[in-house]
């Protein structure tokens, strides 16, 4: 029994040891997925940043549509086999789904190929032609890479994937900023330019195939090396159509199917915010009375302000998809009550972190958007789209509970009912009050997505669970969300006075200097500031307890910061949570 136990907390161990390695390479290649824009911005100007993000919308739709949900099948298959010890179907698990990618994989490649002077006339952007056959390249490599990482993860070997997410990440940049000075040194034309830029996208995908493809080999003959002999197929001889292997390959496809639709289906919601922006948006700009140019350019100064909500939200998003796991544990249990705690404790952190960002990006929009992108055009929209953040922080989260419940339909469902509600406030908004009414309809949009699901996960937990995370503050023990609630609204106040007074005194100061220069001088200060008076206020309010900060690395029970940090308390409010 004692040897059952070790071996359990063993494997257990490797899991949660891989989960770590695979998500933390995921978030560090978003992470630079995302902050690549701005360079791109800076150097090519808001145009083809408008052109690169409108076709990147679009490539990134068909990627999902090719190969999404496929890792997760392959990876449950190849793990159900591994366990039964069957290596040889596990690799007919492989196969399959190779051949199953490549179809769809070479489908979606000639559709977006074929089909690039259509897609562009639908955008209302001509030029937008060859970025489109540019990115469709991907197509021929991000499928058979997924089919690749999915095998691995189903082998709970984790390294591999997560060094072919970076290798694919990492090529793709890299390409981008070559190809990008490369076309700005010859003066290439926006459209020229953003097919350069994105060739990027197949120079990553063939990176990351090739990292995968490698360690797979390497795997293979680190086995072979060992006096592993890889397994003979378990099925009869391939002899014709209807034989045992052929049989077996199509219930194989079938089963690899049936898990992979409805991931797929639920994964291409997310995209669509991008993609409905892409294909309305320069078209109603230009409705308006802009031209082609003007509106991709009016659409990349848009574009600014999504690259920052998109981050926000990634972050909520890594940071919620954290307490799944712990909550799917408690679910298994059947315990209730550790669901709950899970539930207010996320929820606490989105209302936290989402409001903080939300009002900080709003009050700093303008040195933000000069520090990062040169000027200050679209800054309006971007502090528009800022208050977007605290909806889409909260939609992630709430995502992620209801995920964790084992719902993972409603987080689609609802997000697909936000999309429609983009798209048709869109119509309403964007011709009037240009991109500003396109930052509104996003503002409304996740707003009306976060309510959706903390209605759906309030079907699923007791209110009192819910009214624990949005009063804050451990409303739960206390019994009175709207003390909670009151305690967040001052820190708010005081990170905003912190920040906002510092950044016009900073203005002051700086206005001699060159606009980017002042701009970085006057927002990193403000950021920190603003940073801290949020900090001191949550404590010294008593929104955040000693068993909290706790829990932070480098805050342990007795370090000099849980002393800072209790002498700040002061007593002076009852300790919520002991």
């Amino acid at each position: 029994m004692k040897t059952d136990r070790r071996e359990a907390s063993a494997g257990g161990s490797v899991v949660w040891r891989g989960a770590a390695i695979l998500g933390g390479a995921a978030l560090l290649s978003k992470l630079i997925g995302t902050l690549q824009k701005i360079p791109l911005q800076n150097l090519a100007g808001d145009q083809v940043f408008g052109l690169y993000s409108a076709v990147y919308s679009l490539a990134v739709m068909w990627m999902t549509l090719a190969s999404a949900g496929v890792p997760i099948a392959v990876s449950a298959l190849v793990a159900e086999r591994e366990a039964a010890g069957d290596s040889a179907g596990a690799r007919r698990v492989l196969r399959s789904s190779l051949a199953l990618l490549s179809g769809s994989g070479l489908a979606a490649f000639a559709i977006l190929f074929l089909g690039a002077d259509a897609f562009a006339r639908w955008m209302g952007v001509s030029e937008a032609a060859d970025a489109i056959r540019a990115s469709s390249l991907a197509l021929l490599f991000a499928p058979m890479t997924a089919a690749l990482r999915g095998y691995s993860q189903g082998r709970l070997r984790m390294v591999g994937p997560a060094a072919s997410q970076l290798a694919e990440q990492t090529a793709r940049v890299a390409f981008m900023l070559i190809a990008l000075l490369w076309a700005i040194e010859r003066a290439w034309s926006p459209g020229a330019t953003a097919a350069a830029v994105h060739g990027g996208l197949a120079v990553g995908g063939a990176a990351g195939l090739a990292a995968i493809a490698a360690w797979l080999l390497r795997e293979r003959r680190r086995a072979s090396g060992e006096g592993g002999k890889p397994g003979k197929s378990g099925g009869g001889k391939r002899s014709g159509g209807n034989s045992e292997y052929g049989e077996a390959r199509l219930a194989l496809l079938r089963r690899i199917a049936a898990v992979a639709l409805p991931i797929a289906a639920s994964s291409v919601v997310a995209p669509l915010f991008g993609l409905i922006d892409a294909f309305t948006l320069p078209r109603l700009l230009q409705s308006a009375g802009a031209t082609a140019g003007e509106a991709m350019a009016s659409f990349g100064e848009y574009n600014r302000g999504i690259a920052l909500l998109q981050l926000i939200v990634m972050a909520a998003g890594a940071a919620g998809g954290a307490l799944v796991p712990a909550m799917t544990a408690a679910r298994t249990r059947g315990d209730r009550t550790g669901e709950r705690e899970q539930a207010a404790f996320a929820l606490r952190l989105g209302w936290l972190f989402g409001a903080a960002a939300a009002i900080g990006l709003a009050i700093l929009a303008r040195p933000i958007n000069v520090m990062l992108f040169a000027d200050d055009r679209g800054t309006a929209a971007m502090a528009l789209l800022a208050f977007a953040a605290l909806g889409g922080t909260l939609q992630a989260v709430y995502a992620s509970l209801l995920q964790g419940l084992g719902d993972l339909r409603s987080p689609a469902l609802n997000l697909a009912v936000a999309v429609l509600l983009k798209a048709a406030l869109n119509a309403l908004l964007a011709p009037s009050l240009g991109i500003g009414g396109a930052a509104l309809a996003a503002l409304a949009a996740y707003g009306a997505a976060a309510l959706l699901n903390a209605l759906a996960l309030r079907r699923r937990l007791p209110p009192r669970a819910v009214a624990a995370g949005a009063g804050t503050a451990g409303a739960a023990a206390a019994g009175s969300p709207a003390r909670g609630a009151w305690r967040l609204a001052l820190a708010l106040a005081a990170m905003a006075a912190a920040a906002g007074l510092l950044a016009a005194l900073l203005e002051g100061l700086t206005r001699g200097l060159a606009p980017r220069a002042a701009a970085l001088l006057t927002a990193l200060p403000s950021i920190a500031a603003g940073a801290a008076a949020f900090a001191a206020a949550l404590v010294a309010g008593g929104a955040v307890a000693p068993r909290e900060w706790r829990a932070l690395p480098g805050c342990g029970a007795g370090s000099r910061v849980d002393r800072l940090l209790l002498r700040l308390r002061a007593g002076r409010y009852e300790d919520l949570n002991p």
